[in-house]
């Protein structure tokens, strides 16, 4: 292996542990798979062509073009032709998706949801990375300056991931670097004295000074691990409060963090608990009432007092009667947190009073509880709270709302798309009062609407959100729990969505556990009189089945939302009759069929598909038509022995380097034919013809007359017959000489250069690129 291959095995490496270290600050470990093999494309792409070519600009092209590649085969989705060719739609998408990536780096806590527009980031990112280090390390040969992007990536953990950067991950990033930094020629790093500057005194000076150098550097490293591992540390909680003057603190968002826990699909078990309650309801952390048209998330004007503390009991339910808090169940449920690091406190709602060590505090108008300076962590704590079951009839006979509350809970953004209003009052066309229309949602989305629950629907990400998934159809649990919220909003009924878990599995001992794969989102709709009230819009695929009180006794009879604008705004007439209408159906498609001839079929045919087989068969037979043209186009020159022998030399020249044997143009000829002669046997017919070659060109370039070489080069003469005479013999030489070369070669070696010569294809890259 040569050294620009280790340099670029060790930066690949380098590269490849840096984006690694970028792991805490996602909930999901999926991205790194795209992330990971961007690195190692960019890598193979830039040793594939230096192998090749001996070409490093070329390789840095090459390497921009496959980085390039990836990103379209990853994101480019159903808007690039075969995967790889761009539109101008790919184009749309991909700036839709980095634009939606950054929004979620504006607004995501760490660790932040794997959604596809951080996700590009991330893998483009990666790709970034690599190619720097690559372009720095062996590109320019500095592998000093490939520290600069390395340090880069490594900062970015080290400054927001909780806890910083793990040990692990610094050494697994040190090491590579290290390497690099000791196998820089210009550094003299790790090298032995014969191989450094001139003999004697001065080059082992040097070698022992590189030695120390190194040894300084693995020592530094070393340093670096083990003292902050001794030292006291700071207070690695999260920053999640922010403790103002006097008594009360101030709450910051906190949705987004939540939010990405959404994303997780791990199994391990987060939080586990005993309760009296036969059908357990969901746990809920926080509820976000705030809607932007891209995001959901709580509102943070109000303080809240110091005094209102949970182990002294919780404010009343908002809008909950005495009728139906007298009618409600008290019930206890104990919790125990494993793996939840938050600090909003999970609880079943309403809770009535946390028994819980620490300061913690509740917010009156949603009664989330959140830690004064507290998280979550390893916490125990019992939970008494309500076990509310409403009534239709109190449902349906809720009374207007106050007008504060209505206006604040029913706000929608202005850039909100008709569609999704549209579709709301078509979904609700028979309903008779705010009930009906809520319970009709719900069934929509459940049920008649033709909706599926999917974790890898595309991001939530966007200004047209809700509008993209009623017409996909597609989506997990925070996309129908949002598109029911906005939906009810846009009918005029109070709504906000709910963030917590799903009730999770029962064990044998009759304990409750939830894990990552439990975390859940749903909306609450405000009933006067009942409060907030939860709702089920996501399919029972995921949540099993809806609350009771979501599902009226009393038919609801909705008109179905139609499949076009235009049917929408039709206006009712008499129905045709079957017959007519399975009629007007055979017309259309015969009409259809009809328009299928002539140029039609020809547009119609998969040109994308055959475009892209052209392009590979093109791709695949470059190099062996280039070669040969370059072979035509050098003997149609011959004219005599010289430019015979000549050509000859040239040909042998680019046949054995497809066989991996090649030499410096500095290099003579008897200097070639030596290297060649270890792949021929002494006194072999190859031998002899080898010999023969190297004679007849030396005395051609040296040699005042024409030279006699056993009987095969002729005496000089001026007629173009005799000299095409002398280059096919000639060219049979090489003949004999390439196939004693070749049968010492790996046939991987032997195959490549049979089908992929690429001496046409390297004297087309000798104008642009010397290397």
């Amino acid at each position: 292996m040569t050294r620009s291959a280790r340099t670029a095995l060790w930066a690949a490496a380098a590269s490849a542990a840096a984006v690694a270290s970028l792991r805490p600050l996602v909930v999901s470990p999926g991205w790194l798979v795209g992330a990971l093999g961007m690195v190692c494309a960019v890598a193979g792409a830039g040793l594939l062509v230096r192998g090749l070519f001996r070409r490093r600009r070329l390789a840095v092209l090459v390497q921009a073009l496959v980085g390039f590649a990836v990103v379209l085969v990853l994101f480019g989705g159903s808007t690039t032709v075969l995967g790889v060719v761009p539109t101008g739609a790919t184009v749309d998408r991909l700036v839709q998706l980095a634009t939606d990536g950054v929004q979620v780096v504006q607004r995501y806590s760490v660790p932040a949801v794997d959604l596809r527009g951080l996700r590009l980031l991330l893998v483009a990112g990666a790709g970034l990375v690599a190619f720097a280090v690559d372009l720095f390390a062996v590109t320019l040969r500095r592998p000093a300056l490939a520290g600069i992007p390395l340090l880069a990536v490594m900062a970015v953990p080290l400054a927001l991931a909780p806890g910083g950067s793990s040990a692990v991950a610094f050494v697994l990033a040190g090491i590579p670097f290290l390497v690099l930094l000791a196998g820089d020629r210009r550094g003299g790093w790790l090298r032995s004295g014969a191989r450094v500057g001139a003999p004697g005194r001065a080059a082992t000076g040097r070698s022992v000074a590189g030695v120390t150098a190194s040894a300084t550097a693995a020592v530094a490293l070393v340093a670096a691990v083990a003292v902050p591992a001794a030292v006291p540390g700071l207070d690695e909680r999260p920053l999640t409060i922010d403790t103002g003057p006097g008594d009360t603190i101030a709450v910051i968002n906190p949705i987004l963090n939540l939010k990405a826990s959404l994303g997780a699909r791990s199994d391990a078990t987060i939080i586990t608990y005993t309760t009296d309650e036969p059908d357990p309801a969901p746990l809920r952390i926080v509820t976000a009432d705030v809607f932007d048209g891209e995001t959901w998330a709580p509102s943070t004007g109000a303080d809240i007092p110091r005094s209102q503390r949970v182990q002294d009991g919780l404010a009343p339910a908002p809008g909950m009667s005495d009728a139906v808090r007298n009618a409600s169940t008290v019930r206890s449920t104990g919790i125990s947190i494993r793996g939840l690091d938050q600090t909003y406190l999970p609880l079943p709602y309403p809770s009535v009073r946390v028994d819980i060590s620490g300061e913690w505090l509740y917010e009156t108008d949603s009664l989330n509880v959140v830690g004064d300076g507290e998280t979550t962590r390893g916490r125990q704590y019992t939970a008494t709270h309500l076990e509310v079951t409403p009534t239709e009839a109190e449902l349906r006979s809720a009374p207007e709302p106050p007008e504060d509350l209505w206006e604040r809970y029913t706000a929608l953004p202005e850039s909100l798309p008709a569609v999704v209003g549209d579709t709301a009052r078509e979904v609700t066309a028979g309903a008779s009062d705010a009930y009906e229309r809520a319970a009709a949602l719900q069934r929509y989305f459940r049920s008649t609407g033709g909706f599926t629950y999917s974790t890898t629907a595309p991001n939530d990400g966007g200004a047209d959100a809700v509008a993209t998934f009623l017409a996909e159809k597609s989506g997990f649990c925070v996309q129908f729990a949002s598109a029911m919220a906005v939906m009810a909003r846009s009918l005029d009924i109070p709504a906000r969505v709910a963030i917590g878990f799903l009730p999770g599995d029962e064990s044998s001992d009759g304990r409750w556990r939830i894990s990552a794969q439990d975390a859940h989102a749903w909306p609450e709709l405000y009933f006067e009189g009942v409060g907030w009230t939860r709702f089920e819009p996501t399919p029972a695929t995921r949540t099993g089945q809806s609350p009771t009180w979501t599902t009226p006794l009393t038919p609801i009879s909705t008109a179905a939302p139609s499949t076009s604008a235009s049917a929408a705004a039709a206006p009712t007439a008499t129905a045709p009759s079957a017959s007519a209408s399975t009629s007007t159906s055979t017309t259309s498609a015969a009409a259809g069929q009809e328009q299928l001839t002539g140029w039609d079929r020809v547009w119609a045919l998969p040109w994308g598909w055959i475009l892209g087989a052209l392009l590979l068969v093109v791709a695949l037979l470059t190099p062996w038509v280039s070669a040969t043209l370059l072979s035509r186009r050098r003997w149609a020159r011959v004219h005599d022995t010289a430019t015979s022998a000549e050509a000859a030399w040239a040909e042998l020249g680019d046949r054995v380097h497809d066989l991996g044997v090649s030499w410096p143009p500095s290099t003579t000829p008897r200097q070639r034919a030596a290297g060649l002669s270890e792949f021929t046997e002494p006194g072999s017919p190859a031998a002899a013809e080898l010999q023969r070659m190297r004679a007849a060109v030396e005395s051609t370039r040296f040699g005042a007359a024409p030279a006699r070489s056993g009987g095969v080069l002729v005496e000089q003469r001026t007629t173009r017959r005799v000299g095409q005479q002398s280059g096919r013999l000639v060219r049979a030489q090489a003949d004999v000489v390439v196939e004693a070369v070749a049968a010492g070669r790996p046939r991987w070696l032997r195959w490549r250069a049979r089908l992929f010569p690429m001496a046409g294809v390297r004297r087309a890259l000798d104008w642009w690129d010397q290397d």
